[in-house]
């Protein structure tokens, strides 16, 4: 393809953008459409031919053929203010809606993490009661519940429910896994050493995983689902975040060599590329992760920052566990997305083959660690194999080192951490840095 036909698609794509950005649930696959541009393409060609004949003041820029892949090989998505999870066609499981910053949560509902005086008090006020668990692994309570139309603020709430500014309350927010662009070329990745070969075990927050992949023969997964009954969990994100760590074959090695894997199911379909999680079921997750003692927790997912997230992180690593975190795939640009942000979580880049930072990587101060996450072979939920790219795909390398590291150091998380920091190669600035973190973490040339 030579370079003026590249610009022509460029605009071409470019105006799709528009058009899907401006629609409420409009969903643009650029990489499906660029076939069906001939026709058009042909008549641009034609008027720029003839423009071209005319002196411009501005010369026309130069764009290669590799820039414009990295510039539209992301899925172009958006969902409706208002998007019905349904379990059938005639049952709701529930309603999310869009909150400012772009943040979603369930219409009207609330958490809060509360004591008997708490909870006594809630119970007189004019809401509903949805639920109200006590989560033992997490030594904390929490009481689900909405509240009427036009209580829109938790300063509003708090006065409406009598309590002070310390409680521990936030909406039920809705959280993303973070989902790269799969690639269609699959060839092997450089065959890696484990990270370890003794058997750890690790969970990780996701969606469900297709353990009937032939990358999972033989591999010991322990799976259970936190969704709503009746609404199932997609399998793409969990099935490739769990072939990394343990999958197996002919193009994909393990990070882990004997792990057991403990996956908690929480994300729902909200459309072909996006799927969410309430912070509800995360909460649930975390507690049944502490409650099967797993040192090491990947959430490969972020969201806003929550005062019931914090809280239920900071129960869970009380428990002496560590939490890896993606950093997030909004670009350098973005705000702080959470859990990553949080200072107790570990926040890992994506880096790819060159040492390059994805392009889309958040970045900050809370960067942690970098890892390789671009093009990376993996398992997918359709039972093949194929390459993904994310700050998910680079989590689970930390994930997997840090679960090696406890078990070398008697589950001391600071030895773990030191040795871990130790053997990040410095990238970027010299020390920690914004977009490096530490530095990048690969797989060992011999077992840690």
């Amino acid at each position: 393809m030579n370079m003026k036909k590249v610009r022509v698609k460029y605009i071409i794509v470019a105006s799709l953008c528009i058009f899907s950005a401006t629609s409420s649930a409009n969903i643009v696959k650029v990489d499906q459409v660029l076939g069906q541009l001939n026709p058009i393409e042909q008549r641009i060609e034609q008027t720029i031919e003839r423009a071209q004949r005319l002196p411009l003041p501005v010369p026309v820029p130069q764009i290669s053929i590799d820039e414009l892949k990295a510039q539209i090989s992301e899925p172009i998505s958006s969902l409706p203010n208002v998007l019905n999870i349904n379990i059938n066609s005639q049952n709701t499981a529930f309603v999310e809606v869009e909150l400012e910053n772009g943040f979603r949560a369930i219409e009207r509902q609330w958490l809060l993490m509360a004591n008997n005086q708490q909870l006594n008090t809630l119970k007189q006020q004019n809401v509903t009661i949805v639920s109200v668990k006590n989560y033992n692994a997490l030594n904390m309570s929490l009481v689900r519940f909405n509240v009427p139309q036009g209580v829109n603020s938790k300063n509003e709430l708090l006065k409406v429910l009598n309590l002070d500014e310390s409680a521990i309350l936030d909406r039920n927010h809705i959280y993303q896994a973070q989902t790269g662009e799969p690639t269609a070329e699959v060839t092997p990745n450089n065959s890696i050493t484990p990270y370890c070969t003794q058997s750890v075990k690790i969970g990780m927050i996701d969606s469900a995983i297709n353990t009937k992949h032939s990358a999972f023969e033989g591999t010991n997964i322990t799976t259970q689902s936190f969704l709503p009954k009746g609404l199932s969990s997609p399998n793409l994100h969990g099935t490739a975040i769990a072939g990394l760590i343990t999958g197996k074959g002919a193009k994909l090695s393990p990070l882990l060599g004997s792990a057991k894997l403990y996956s908690a199911e929480v994300f729902y379909r909200q459309s072909e590329y996006a799927q969410g999680a309430t912070l509800f079921a995360i909460v649930e997750a975390l507690n049944w992760l502490v409650s099967n003692k797993i040192p090491v927790i990947n959430m490969s997912l972020t969201g806003p920052n929550n005062a019931v997230l914090e809280a239920s992180i900071t129960a869970a690593i009380k428990q002496n566990v560590l939490i890896v975190a993606a950093a997030g795939n909004q670009g350098p640009a973005s705000q702080p997305l959470y859990p990553g942000a949080y200072k107790s979580v570990i926040a890992v880049s994506a880096i790819d083959s060159k040492n390059q930072i994805y392009r889309w990587s958040n970045k900050g101060d809370y960067i942690d660690f970098a890892a390789f996450g671009v093009n990376v072979v993996t398992s997918q939920g359709n039972g093949k194999f194929g390459r993904e790219s994310g700050t998910s795909m680079a989590a689970p390398h930390v994930s997997a080192a840090l679960s090696c590291l406890l078990l070398k150091h008697g589950n001391n998380k600071t030895k773990a951490l030191n040795e871990l920091t130790s053997l990040a190669k410095d990238l970027g600035e010299q020390g920690k840095d914004t977009t490096f973190g530490y530095g990048a973490i690969y797989p060992p040339k011999s077992a840690l």
